[in-house]
Formats: C-alpha cells, structure tokens, sequence
C-alpha cells in the first residue's frame, strides 16, 4: 500500500507472460478495456503517456498501468511477449473484487501461459490485521493456561497434563534459544506451537492428554467397578468444566480455522475480504471463551475422582522417564578399565496412602513438634526421605478431602498463617 496526498492506494501486480495472440501493449490494453466481465457497462478510458499505457475508469476509481518486458536477453527459454500490468485504486474492496475478474480474463479468453504475482496489497492488508489479533488470542490463550493449570494441579502440570512430543518440543527449544529472560522464568508454552496451545485445551480429559493411555485402562479393565471408576473419571468436574466453557462453545474447530488463516499469514497466502471478516469475528468469539473460563477458574471444584485421577496421570508420566544407565567404560585411548556398570536413579518414589499415613502418625505421636506445617512435611520432611513432593502434595489433598486428614491455620509469631495438618483421629482409626 502506498499512501499519496494523503490518500492510501492498493495495488496488484502482475508478471504475464506469453498471451495466446497479444503482440503489443496496446492489443493489450484494448482486450482489457473491452472486457464486459471486467467493467460491466462501464467504459475505461485508454491514455498513452511515457512509454507505457494507462488504463482509468472513474466510477470504480480502478487503474491498469500496463508495460512492455523485454524478452531479448531471456537466458534458459524463449518467450514472445511480457508484460508487467499494475492494478491500483484508493477503494480496498473494489481492488479485492477485481483480483479475480482480472486474473480469470488473463488466462481464461487472453490465454496467458503463465501468470506470476509480484504484488498484493489486497492480501497484504488483511493479514495485517488479522495477524494482531491472532498474537493477542495466543498470547491471551497462553496465559489461562498458565493460571489455570498451576492454579488447579500444580507446577508439576506440565508434564501430566501435555504430551510426550510437546515436552520434547518445548525441551529442544528452549535450548536453542536461550537468552536472558528464559534463564529466570519456567515458561513451557513460550516454547510449542499454536495448534498445540488449542490440543491443550480440547484434548483434556481427567488428566489423560492422550487416548492410548485411555484404551490402555480400558483393555486391563477386568471388573465393572473399573470400568464405571473410568467413566466417573472422564465425566468428572475437570472434563465438564473444559466441556462447558470450550466444547460446547465450538473452540476447537475456532482455533483450527485459525491455525489455517495464521499458516497462511506466515507464508505470505492469498487472502480474502470474507476470511477477513470471518477471522476477526472468530477471533473476537475465541477472546470471549478464554476471558469466561478464567473468570470461572476459581469456581472449579474437584472431586476427589478428580484429584485421584490427575495424581495418577502424574504418577504415569514421571514414570515415563527411563533411568539413566551409565555403562562403564572398557576402552578409552590406551587404557583398559574394569567392565563396570553404574544406573543413577534420578526419580522420586511415588508415596502410598499406607505410608503417608504412618509418616504423619509417627512424626504426630513424637510430640517433639506443636504443630506440622503441611509446606514442610511435604517439601522437606518427606522429599528428604525420597519422596516425590507433587504427587504427595495431591495426595494429601485427595485425603483431606476424604477426612482422613484434616488442615488447620496456625498464626505464627512473625503474623502470618502457616497451613497445618494432623490425623482426623476418628477416621485413622476406621482405617
């Protein structure tokens, strides 16, 4: 686009090579210029001026510069005639509309054999502003994804809720491109694409982000118990919230409309005046759904199904982690060493309910200590003792919510609270 006095033009410019009977620019111009297709009724005046012709109707405000190739130092192939043919107007929608008007007489009754784009500021315009608007949504996107997750499972989200190609994306990334700011911040999503921000969102299901792991239970199923444990699960709290604030809202074929308009800002697509209208109101509709199911994450209440069924989906993905086995070496250079092998262990144990209990029971009756902190039983009593602090975490969670456990504020003497728990001793003892 090209503004002039003031006023903002839009151009569309073409490379035309070899018409079926076209010689010159002035056969040229007066097979446009006699077009009914292009002009209707309406008749465009044809002016002659430094060496090249004009063609101007003045309702539509529409221009055609045309100009002569030259075609004599062609190297690899011969080719007759070119032209290079400018079309330009101050009127964005009667540039777009009469793309495709001229386009289909070039090569339709003109008979070019081949048409190349040089310049479509038509296309160019749109993505333009379609292409602030997707940023937006995405970072917007990124964002409730962020506060909803950590909010709603913890900083161990990343890895029960994505799948196992988005973590080997974002871990591959994230090492090529360090800088400054990524050395302060745990930011996984800066590092996926935009589609996999949409699979977050419409794949998630009591904590299985992937189907196999549901086919999985479903084949080792072997009681009717499991099975209606495993539809309580997939009907939980957790899936009828992503349910109702983005399936029934249409989100995910919302978001891949989108990736289809964003792929084609990226490389430099075509585009239309109707997907410009139709992805700016998707784009107002996605922002609408994201800014409701953030207002209501803190309305979102678990259930204890809920809550069991993320700590096992964590539980499954760490353990997805092979230990690292380090053969020794036989050979180095010169040198023999002894045939040895070491394995590191670098995982946590996942604590049962058997042993949560005993370790709260044990450290309760010592009496050494007034109160227990639940950050500290967690995070360093039993990370101490190898245990792993997210899924002890849920599973605390799981059992105060069951009342096996109970949690108790303590003012401290520096005046603020600490969270505390203990045996709910009514219910330790049924256990």
């Amino acid at each position: 686009m090209t503004k002039n006095n003031n006023v903002e033009y839009f151009f569309f410019e073409l490379f035309c090579i070899d018409p079926a009977d076209i010689k010159s620019e002035t056969a040229l111009a007066q097979a446009l210029s006699f077009s009914h297709n292009l002009w209707g009724d309406k008749i465009p005046k044809i002016d002659t001026e430094k060496a090249r012709i004009r063609i101007k109707e003045e309702v539509s405000g529409i221009n055609i510069i045309i100009m002569p190739v030259d075609t004599s130092n062609v190297i690899t192939s011969y080719f007759e005639s070119a032209f290079m043919i400018n079309v330009f107007g101050d009127s964005f929608e009667t540039i777009e509309n009469f793309r495709l008007k001229l386009l289909r007489h070039l090569k339709n009754t003109l008979q070019f054999s081949s048409i190349r784009l040089l310049t479509d500021d038509v296309s160019t315009y749109i993505a333009n502003k379609l292409y602030p608007e997707i940023n937006k949504v995405e970072n917007l996107l990124r964002k409730y994804l962020m506060k909803f997750f950590i909010q709603r499972i913890g900083t161990d989200w990343w890895e029960t809720t994505a799948t196992r190609a988005m973590i080997e994306k974002a871990r591959l990334r994230r090492l090529d491109r360090k800088d400054e700011i990524t050395m302060f911040i745990d930011d996984e999503l800066r590092y996926i694409d935009f589609d996999d921000l949409g699979e977050l969102v419409y794949k998630q299901s009591s904590g299985y982000n992937n189907p196999d792991k549901i086919v999985s239970r479903l084949y080792n199923i072997e009681r009717i118990e499991d099975f209606f444990n495993l539809k309580n699960e997939l009907q939980s709290n957790y899936t009828k919230y992503f349910k109702e604030n983005f399936q029934d809202k249409m989100f995910e074929q919302k978001w891949k409309d989108i990736i289809k308009l964003r792929n084609k800002v990226a490389h430099q697509g075509i585009f239309y005046k109707n997907e410009m209208i139709y992805g700016l109101d998707t784009l107002n509709s996605l922002t609408e759904i994201i800014n409701n199911a953030e207002r209501k994450i803190d309305e979102v209440v678990f259930s204890i199904e809920d809550k069991q069924a993320i700590r096992n989906a964590t539980i499954e993905a760490t353990q997805m982690d092979e230990p690292i086995n380090l053969e020794g070496l036989k050979i180095l250079g010169k040198m023999e060493f002894p045939d040895t092998s070491y394995k590191t262990f670098s995982k946590y144990i996942d604590i049962s309910e058997h042993e949560l209990l005993a370790e709260l029971d044990e450290l309760q009756s010592s009496k050494w200590t007034k109160y227990i902190g639940l950050k500290w039983f967690v995070t360093e009593y039993l990370a101490n003792k190898n245990y792993n602090i997210a899924t002890t975490y849920s599973l605390v969670n799981i059992m105060i919510d069951k009342g096996i456990i109970e949690k108790y504020e303590v003012p401290s003497p520096n005046g603020y609270v600490i969270i505390a728990i203990r045996l709910n001793e009514e219910e330790f003892v049924e256990e």
